[in-house]
């Protein structure tokens, strides 16, 4: 009789068997789909930085700059109101310097330009750019003018962009770039 009895049980677990089953099949199918949405969403953060401005509003474009991968085109001139960054040399450890480059047109009248340019580093603490470097302002008069500079990084790998501000015009920013060691 205990016998019996004890058979009884074992034939009820069946049915729940059946839905445990179930359930850890969708269990399953929710973690799988939750990881794919997670690892979606962390790889488009990464590839973009979520803040939205002017610059970024007109499309950006991840470039990887690196100094034996795209070295500074001397003969290039971008066009005018337009921001090009090159990697020009690669010094000892983790050092890294940039030529950026624009061309400023203040018009017919040629009247007098001043401008000043800033590299700006991305924060992935604080979700916005931050500026790195700041050149200090410049200018000129006369006509349409090529300008250079030639900032320097060090020991800092990320993501970085230059901006160029012509008092006046307002300002433009390059693709942003990314420092690696």
């Amino acid at each position: 009789m205990g016998a019996r009895n004890s058979l009884k049980p074992v034939g009820s677990l069946v049915p729940i068997m059946a839905s445990g089953t179930a359930t850890v099949f969708k269990l399953l199918v929710a973690t799988l789909a939750f990881t794919g949405a997670y690892f979606g969403v962390a790889a488009t953060q990464g590839a973009t930085p979520p803040e939205r401005d002017a610059a970024s509003a007109a499309g950006v474009r991840t470039v990887i700059l690196s100094a034996q991968s795209m070295p500074v085109e001397a003969k290039h001139i971008p066009q005018a109101g337009m921001v090009t960054v090159g990697a020009s040399d690669a010094g000892a450890a983790c050092e890294r310097t940039y030529h950026a480059q624009s061309v400023i047109d203040p018009g017919p009248s040629g009247d007098p330009v001043i401008y000043d340019w800033r590299l700006f580093r991305w924060s992935p603490a604080a979700h916005k750019w931050r500026t790195y470097l700041f050149s200090g302002r410049a200018g000129f008069v006369g006509g349409q003018r090529t300008v250079e500079w030639h900032p320097r990084v060090t020991d800092n790998p990320g993501w970085y962009r230059v901006e160029l501000t012509v008092s006046g015009k307002g300002a433009v920013v390059s693709e942003k770039f990314q420092v690696s060691c």
